[in-house]
């Protein structure tokens, strides 16, 4: 079988050995389907893992002890087969290492272990994420890039929902090029906290904020009391993508460990922005919650 099961009294989910990617979350009470189920003609994923980049790297490459690199959007995790290390009734852990052909194009030795474990109505992922090597240090960003039906019922539409991030706080704001690098010279702080969802809130591309702390993203409605809601407290970065100007009927809610590549980045990957460092053998852990309503 080319996918694992979860479940419990309120949800069942189904993740991928491809990607480790979380592939449907579905009501027991009710049936609702939460995430998105990959329509080609918009997008044709669930919600990939993003490693060892986030975003995109300026021409897809970058430079590393005197040798360039090449890597695509979002890196290759999402592409591989993981392993199934651990699973039962509601907890799964995948794990994915190097290879011949990653080394290829990102030279490090490394073991991502995926963990997702169900309480409740709750999913919480936690992202593991070990340097191998004894001798050098290790780069890498993580990130999730899940997909979420919406509307959440068939009463309600796309523009009935909005967007509350709390605790309500300044938070500094990123635009994107249309190569969707970071216009770090653009950068805003925004204090607003709620913001009503609409298909021209993505006509400059994927919004991105600082999370720093403890944060909490909530996709609701007025209209309905279906909901989906993100807590975490160690992801600096949000993500919050659909396509423009398709009326893709989905919106992805994205806690980042890293970020794209800056407009004016010199390519130096232990210079980049948001770049996490391990030690060797060290060992980086993450994790967010999503509570479905």
């Amino acid at each position: 079988m080319d996918y694992q099961v979860l479940g419990n009294e309120d949800l069942i989910v189904k993740v991928l050995n491809k990607g480790a990617e979380i592939s449907s979350i579905q009501s027991k009470k009710d049936g609702t389907e939460y995430i998105w189920q990959a329509d080609d003609k918009f997008w044709s994923r669930h919600a990939p893992i993003l490693f060892p980049i986030v975003g995109k790297l300026k021409e897809d490459q970058y430079q590393l002890d005197g040798k360039t690199y090449h890597m695509s959007q979002h890196g290759f995790a999402r592409d591989r087969e993981f392993l199934v290390m651990n699973h039962s009734s509601d907890t799964l852990a995948m794990t994915l290492s190097e290879d011949e052909e990653s080394l290829k194009i990102y030279p490090f030795k490394f073991e991502l272990t995926i963990e997702y474990k169900l309480i409740g109505n709750c999913l919480i992922v936690r992202y593991f994420v070990k340097n191998g090597d004894e001798e050098k240090p290790m780069y890498f960003a993580i990130g999730a890039h899940a997909g979420f039906n919406l509307p959440l019922d068939q009463q309600t539409t796309f523009t009935d929902y909005y967007l509350e991030i709390s605790p309500k706080q300044s938070r500094k704001f990123i635009p994107v090029t249309e190569e969707v690098l970071l216009h770090t010279d653009k950068a805003v702080e925004l204090v607003d906290s709620i913001y009503p969802i609409n298909r021209e809130l993505f006509s400059q591309g994927v919004l991105i904020w600082e999370t720093a702390g403890n944060t909490r993203v909530e996709l609701k409605s007025d209209k309905t009391e279906k909901a989906i809601v993100f807590d975490y407290s160690s992801m600096p970065y949000l993500g919050i993508w659909s396509p423009y100007p398709q009326e893709a009927p989905f919106i992805c809610i994205e806690p980042w460990c890293g970020v794209a590549d800056t407009f004016d980045t010199k390519g130096n990957y232990a210079e980049k922005l948001g770049i996490n460092m391990l030690a060797p053998q060290e060992q980086f852990q993450s994790s967010y919650q999503m509570t479905f309503k």
